[in-house]
This record gives structure tokens, sequence and C-alpha cells, in this order.
């Protein structure tokens, strides 16, 4: 001992370096209590920090640096062991002085720590000496072994353990050991959201990678509570005085504290992943809910008005979060629903509702609500829904009840087939659009009638949950507005009801709309003039949307089934009638082929979208062979079409409507029936088939007297032309005249083919062309009747060849007849061949036996026309009843001929030889007619005028 006592202090310090660097803390430990005057505590403790191991056992030199702290130096004390001191007893003074001053003893305060003022030799040592054994070893759990028994030394040194050392410790070592965790170093530096990151990245890991996430909750207690206990030691640690001085202007500015750190992770977190966040909101009760491993010792690092503060945060975090998630699925909402529900813990508040419960029993709105409809949207963007006067997120009864509204309509749209998220809703609550709002309805209806059948109980819990969503279950409103005052709000009610009556129309729930719409008086949401305009316009939809015209099918049938369920409800009006026809006649046109242009079938729309819905019984006779045989079906047809007026079926103004009583629809039809009629009279005439034109003409198109020729005719019949060929067009809205006397005449002009089958067939005349021709004047003669005078000319130029034609056959039956008897007299027994005939002179044209007075022009006049009645009408019955008394060869087989032909004509007009025919009505008409035009051209007076005075 005495040689210890003659050491220098370098001496000393080089021995007590020795000794530390073999880790030899008895030596040291009597060293340093021998030679006092040459170890200050916090020298021992330099060379202890810079020399010793940090591999070593902490338990050999803990009671060391217990004693180094705490207790006195014994000078008395007798070493245990004897000291060799020959590694520095040949160093001279000089020598020892030089080496000691080449030691580099390290700082008792570590660099991070460097700024902390007020700290003792030993809490600065430990907190280095552990950031050294991390470094060197990483073992972590060493550092713990090595600071804990010093807890109770230092507030400052249990605060660092608590938020530095602990939450890696448990990361590493307890929680995820197979994870690697930061160095002391790292951790210790780590503040803001890169520390909330890093420290619950391990979490997030497992999350993925096992779906599992209920250790959130003990993560947030055991790591994120400790740390954030050293969040004040933090805010004052700086690295140096320069680099502080540069930068805390900025720091101060845009630092956030480490709570709103972890608020934010969570809201930002929860977009992402929800579960998690739910698993963190189920588990952790917040910052209350800490985890210090007994090491706090009763300190408390929160007071309670900070406590109450940050769980309102929370609280508010977690009413955050729900806003950011753009999840809809089923699960997604249970989840929400899950954290409105602690939440209400969190707020001591009422629990919302189980999900599954009555529509009864969910919350209603609340006027005192604090969002208006004319909030901005802005407020659910991330940056802004953690701001503390956020309308949505601000801690409260009224922002929980809100919410609790936007998950149960998310429910509740969950529940009609059609998800929507939060933050959508809540997006299209403050937006407050009618047409994006409508849009939506529109969706989901047809989202429903497009899905799986759905009866009519299930229609009528659809329909009120809509209704829920339109007005929140909000009370009757003030002052009859008709807006709701949920996220439908802004639709009128007119407006939601008529979709949900065009929803259930289009899923043909006839009955349950019945009974809603129209049975249930105290319940009327729609006028019945509503009603009855959805009905009419949801069966005109399926009529435009069927492709073929047959009710048994398609469209057409839907069509028909909503008019026929309906129509009695509305017997007094006209569009149903009218559509009624309509239906019918596309029913009646689906049974034959019509091709439109360019080759696409027809379509029931096509009738919708013409102005003029008969033309297309023309393109359909012209496409079907015989088809104008069936003309009471056309008939039928063209009444119904005509009566509907398809084009403005469906108009704003019905009383446009012009056939509103029994009278003008029967006008109607009747115009519809000729006009059908003469349709059919060419299709039959471009089939060659004269027969069935000429029976419809006669027998369905002819006037009842003479006096049914109208005046007007003249007038409307300017509206026809006649092109290079003479056919004549039938257009709409004309006169019944005038399709009478064109009908008649184009059938009238019309040549039979050598072929066609009513010239070849075994007919009971002898004389097929004579009796065509018979029946082509008859059927001009009642052209002439009807024709207006600016069509005369061209009447009776077709007139005059029939004539020509009937003069040529006569002459030529004549000349044939003649020659066959002047043959068979010859060869009678006892002829004379050469006997001449007398033949009978013919009697003058002109003015008869009895003049009454001179005569003048008049009277040439008429003489004129009955010269050209005799020649225009030769088959009259009268001539041919006054010439039997004349000679046979001569009269004879003219004689017959007109016999002939007036039996054939006999079976159309009548029987007996006394009736006047309507041909020779129409001559006598035409003769009168010409002789006063004549007289009148000549200026002639009247006979019966003349003795006027």
């Amino acid at each position: 001992m005495a040689e210890l006592q003659k050491l220098s202090a370098p001496h000393c310090i080089l021995l007590a370096v020795q000794f530390a660097s073999e880790a030899n803390i008895n030596a040291l430990r009597i060293l340093t209590a021998r030679r006092q005057d040459a170890f200050a505590p916090e020298l021992s403790l330099r060379i202890l920090l810079t020399y010793l191991p940090e591999s070593v056992e902490t338990s050999i030199y803990t009671q060391y640096l217990y004693d180094l702290a705490t207790s006195p130096r014994l000078q008395s004390e007798k070493p245990v062991v004897a000291l060799d001191i020959s590694l520095v007893k040949e160093l001279s003074d000089s020598q020892a002085r030089r080496r000691t001053n080449k030691l580099h003893l390290l700082s008792l305060a570590h660099p991070l720590y460097r700024n902390e003022s007020g700290l003792d030799p030993l809490t600065l040592f430990l907190i280095h000496r552990a950031h050294r054994i991390d470094s060197e070893t990483g073992l972590l759990d060493l550092v713990a072994q090595l600071v804990v028994p010093f807890l109770d030394h230092s507030e400052y040194l249990r605060t660092w353990f608590i938020s530095t050392v602990l939450p890696p410790l448990r990361l590493g070592y307890e929680y995820y050991p197979q994870n690697t965790i930061p160095s002391l170093d790292t951790f210790a530096q780590l503040k803001g959201t890169r520390a909330i990151e890093l420290q619950l990245s391990n979490l997030q890991h497992a999350r993925r990678a096992a779906h599992e996430s209920e250790n959130a909750g003990r993560d947030l207690r055991g790591v994120i509570g400790p740390w954030m206990c050293g969040a004040n030691e933090r805010k004052r640690r700086k690295l140096d005085v320069e680099q502080r001085r540069a930068s805390i202007g900025q720091q101060q500015e845009h630092e956030t504290d480490d709570w709103e750190c972890l608020f934010e992770w969570l809201v930002h977190t929860s977009k992402d992943d929800l579960t998690l966040i739910s698993s963190v909101i189920a588990d952790w009760d917040g910052p209350k809910d800490i985890d210090l491993g007994g090491y706090d010792d009763g300190h408390v690092y929160m007071d309670e008005d900070r406590q109450r503060q940050l769980e309102l945060r929370y609280a508010q975090s977690a009413l955050a979060s729900l806003y950011l998630v753009d999840g809809h699925s089923p699960e997604t909402i249970k989840i929400e629903h899950a954290i409105l529900t602690r939440v209400a813990t969190l707020l001591d508040l009422d629990p919302p509702p189980d999900l599954n419960v009555g529509l009864v029993s969910i919350p209603s709105y609340d006027p005192t609500f604090p969002v208006s409809h004319d909030s901005s949207a802005n407020v659910l963007q991330s940056e802004q829904l953690l701001r503390q006067d956020n309308i949505l997120t601000q801690p409260g009864r009224n922002t929980f009840l809100l919410l609790e509204l936007f998950i149960f309509s998310a429910c509740v749209l969950s529940s009609v087939r059609h998800d929507v998220s939060v933050r959508d809703l809540a997006k299209m609550y403050l937006r407050d659009d009618s047409a994006e709002q409508f849009s939506l309805l529109q969706k989901i209806l047809h989202s429903i009638s497009s899905g799986p059948r759905t009866d009519d109980e299930q229609w009528r819990m659809i329909r009120t949950k809509l209704l829920w969503l339109w007005d929140w279950g909000a009370k009757k409103h003030e002052g009859g507005l008709n807006l709701g005052r949920g996220i439908f709000g802004k639709i009128e009610r007119e407006t939601f009801e008529t979709e949900i009556l065009k929803a259930l129309l289009e899923g043909g729930h006839y009955s349950l709309a019945i009974k809603l719409y129209i049975q249930a008086p105290s319940d009327l949401q729609l006028p019945l003039p509503d009603v009855e305009k959805v009905v009419l316009a949801s069966s005109m939809e399926n009529y435009d949307n069927a492709s073929n015209g047959n009710r048994t099918r398609g469209g057409m049938k839907r069509a028909s089934d909503i008019i026929a369920a309906f129509g009695p409800y509305f017997p007094s009006s006209s569009r149903f009638r009218r559509t009624q026809a309509l239906l019918s006649a596309t029913h009646a046109m689906s049974f034959y082929s019509l091709i439109l242009q360019h080759g696409v079938p027809f379509q029931p729309v096509n009738i919708r979208v013409s102005s003029d819905p008969l033309s297309l019984l023309r393109k359909l006779l012209s496409q079907n062979s015989r088809s104008y045989t069936h003309l009471d079906d056309l008939i039928s047809i063209g009444q119904n079409l005509l009566v509907s007026m398809p084009s403005t079926l469906m108009d704003e103004d019905s009383s446009s409507f012009p056939c509103s009583n029994p009278a003008e629809v029967e006008k109607k039809k009747a115009a519809a029936e000729r006009r059908v009629i003469g349709m059919a009279v060419e299709a039959a005439l471009e089939e060659d088939d004269f027969e069935t034109a000429y029976s419809y003409v006669i027998n369905r198109l002819s006037p009842a007297s003479p006096s049914d020729v109208s005046p007007a005719a003249s007038e409307s019949s300017q509206r026809f032309s006649m092109d290079s060929n003479y056919s004549v067009s039938l257009q709409p809205n004309d006169y019944s005249e005038d399709v009478s006397w064109r009908a008649a005449f184009l059938a009238g002009r019309h040549r039979s083919s050598p072929l066609s089958s009513s010239m070849t067939s075994g007919k009971s005349t002898a004389r097929p062309h004579l009796r065509r021709l018979e029946q082509r004047m008859e059927l001009l003669s009642q052209a002439l009747l009807l024709a207006p005078p600016g069509h005369l000319e061209e009447v009776l130029a077709v007139w005059q060849q029939c004539e020509a034609e009937m003069t040529s056959l006569l002459a030529e039956e004549t000349e044939i007849e003649q020659r066959f008897n002047d043959f068979a007299d010859r060869k009678l027994p006892g002829a004379f061949a050469n006997e001449t005939v007398a033949v009978q002179p013919r009697r003058e044209v002109g003015r008869g036996a009895v003049e009454e007075a001179p005569m003048g022009l008049f009277d040439v006049a008429r003489g004129a026309a009955a010269a050209f009645s005799k020649s225009a009408f030769p088959l009259r019955g009268s001539n041919v009843s006054t010439s039997r008394a004349e000679t046979r060869d001569i009269e004879g087989p003219q004689g017959r001929v007109s016999s002939d032909l007036t039996s054939e004509s006999g079976s159309i007009g009548g029987g007996d030889e006394g009736r006047v025919r309507k041909r020779d009505m129409v001559a006598n008409a035409v003769t009168g007619g010409l002789a006063s035009g004549l007289g009148w051209v000549l200026g002639a007076t009247p006979v019966q005028d003349q003795d006027s005075p």
C-alpha cells in the first residue's frame, strides 16, 4: 500500500485505466478508494465510461457506481487483494503525464443530451453508458439492467428510461422479438409522425401478414404511451446551440405535438386499414391508458386538464377517421358502427342502436344539428377533419348523432342493394345538389328493379326505407315544405314518389302501386293526374322499347298489362282509351310482315315517331301479298291508329286532343275507314286484282246519292297530285269524297293484264272485256260524280278512252255477228241472197218536235249536251228499251250486248228495268251541267227564264 501512496496522480489514472480495461472492478474500487486525491467521482465515471467493456455484466459494477454516487470512500478499508502496480511503477512522472494527456476520456454527457443542464454526473454516465452498450453490443436488456437500479436516483433518468428505453425494449424483446428494432441513438432522436410510424410499423406489418390486430391496444398502451411521457424532454433537447439557433424559428411554427401526430396517424391510417384503427379504438381507452411497467413509481406525467383535452382529441380522431373511409361494404359499415359505439362510451353518450333494428328505432333528424346545407364540403378534407372547430368532428352529441345518421343511411342503402361510403354520403349531404341526389335515387331504383325478384312486401319495405333516407324520420315540416332533411332531401316529395312509382311499374308490382298511390287516400303522395301520367309514360316506355308488336310477349306485354291493371281506375281518361287503341292496332299489325327503310324490321316505336301512322299501312299492303283482302282488319287498325294519335299521346296539354266526344271519334273513324279502303283499292290494283278493287269502290266507297257530292272537295282535292304514271297518292286528313273519287278513278283507269285471273276465270259472262269496260265506266261515272271541277278533264279523258274501246269492241262484235248472220241466211233454204235490208234512218240530233221558244244560243248548248250524252253513255237502259222495233241486222246485236251489260250491272245496282242506275244518274247530271255551262259561256238565257221580266 505504501507503494500505491507514492504513485503520482497520472500514475494512478493510468493504473485505473488498466483496471477498467481489464474489467477489474475490485482493483479499481480499491484504487479509487485509496487514492481519493487522484480520483474525483466524475473522473472515475469517465474512466469507466471510456474503458470498461460494454459487454461486462452490469451487476459487477452496479454497486461500485452506487458507491461513487452516494457512499463515502472508506480510507481504512483493507484491500481484499493486492494491487499490481508494476505496469506504471517504472514510468517517470513526465512519462506518466504524457501518457495521461494522450488519454481520450469520453464526456459524461452523451452528444444527444449535451444541452441538458442540471443533470448529475451519475445520470449523465448512465445515459451515456446505455447508448454505448446498445451501439456496441445491441443488447438493450443490459441497458435495463444498468439503469433500473438507479431509477430512484433521478426523475429525469426515470422519464428517460420509460420514454426512450422501455418502448424499443418491449418491441424487440417482448412484442416482436423476431423483428429488428432501431438503435437507442436512433430511437432517442425520433419525434413526431416519424416516431409514431416507426413504433407502430410492426403492428401494421403483423396486420398485413396475419390479418391480426388484437395487439393494437397493447402496442399503444405499452409502446406509444411510455414514449409520450418523454414529450416534454424531447422538446427541450437540441443537438447543439448553433443548430437550435438556426432552426428554432421554423420549428416553433411547424413543430407538431406528439399526441397530435398520433391522432393524425389514426385518422390517416383509417383510410387504408379501418380494421386496425377499429381495434386500436376498441382496445385502447386513450391517453390515460398507459402501461409504464411499474417504472413510474406513482409519478404523474399528465395533469387532469391535459388528460381531458387529449381524451376529447382522441374521440375527435375516432369521429374523423370515419369520414375518411372510402369503403362501403357491409363489413365496413359494421366496423364504423362499432367505432361509433366506442366513441359513445368515450364521450359518455347513449350508444347507437344495432344495425339490424327496425326503422322505428333508428334515430331521427335533430333540427339543432350544427351542420347546414350551406356548410362547405371542405370540412371533409383530411387536413381539416382534426381542426378543433370542425363542425363534423367536434366532439359532442350533435356531431355524434349526425355521424350516426350517416352510418345508418349507409346501412339502409346497403340493404336496398346500393353501397355508398359514409364519406360520400357526407359529401352529398353538404353539397345539397338535387341533381346528384336524383341520380343516386335512380341508380338505386334501377339496381333493385334489375336485380333479383322482389315481392310486394319487400318493395313496401324498400319504399319505407327510401322515405326515411329522404327525411331521416323528421316530423312534418313547418310551412308545408316539400323537401326533406335526409340525404335525398333536396328532391321534391312528388318527384321522389314518382320515381318509386316508376320502379314499381317497371318491376311489375301493379297491385302494390294501386294500393299505395290510388286506393290509400290517407297516404296519397301523388295527385291522381300525376299517377295517370306516370302510368301512361311507363306503358309507353315499354311500348317504345318493344321489338315486336305482339302484345303477348316482351315490352308490348308489359305495356298492355300496365294499361289493363290501371285502366279501371281511370274510366273517363281519354289517354287510356287512346293507349288501348294504339296497343290494339300495334298488336294487329304484328301479324303482318313489315320492313322499313334499310331493311329494319317494323317496331312499335315507328308508329309513335311517325307523323302519319296510317302511312305505315301502305307499306304493309305493299309487302304482304293479298293483305288487302283483310279489309275489316285493316280498317280496325287504321281507325285505332287515327283515334290514338300516337305522336301526341304524352303531350302535356291533353286538351289538344280533338276527339274528346263520341261524335268526333266517329267522324275520325269514318275518315280513317275510307282512307284505308282507298289504300286497299290501290294495293288490289297493284296486284292486278280489279274485281276486288271494283267491289271495294262500289260497295264501300259509293256515296248514298248524288247529293252527297261535297263542294268542299274542290278545295281539298287541290292538295293531291298525280305523277307521270298517273299514280294517285292518298294522303291523310282529306275528305272522304277525295278518297272516294280518286279510288274510283284509279280503278276506272286500270287496265287488267291479259293474264289476270279475273279476265281468265270462268265467269258467267261470255264477254269479259265488255263487262270490264262497263265496270270501268261505272267507276269513272262515280269519279265524275265526286271529282272536283279541276279534275273532270282528266276523268273525262279516261272516259273517252273507254268509250273508244267500247265502240271498237261493239263494232267488232257487230261486224262478226253480221257476217255470221249473213252466212247463216245464205245457208237457209229459200233465202233471198240479194235482198236489201231496209235500214231505219238515224234520228236527228237536236231539239225535240215541240219548241217552246225560238232556238237560241242556250238551245244550241243544250242540243250539244244531248248529243254528247248519247255518245258518252251508249249503254243507258232507256236507249236499249226503245229500239226493239228496229231491224234485226242492225239493232239485234247491239240490243243483245246492251241486255247482257244491263244484266251484269243489275247485280250490282239493281234488278228491275224501271230503276235508274248510278251511271245514268251521272250521265244526266253531266249532261245538265254541260248544257248549263255552255249556255252560260254563250250568254244565252235559259228557256224557263225567258218569260221573267
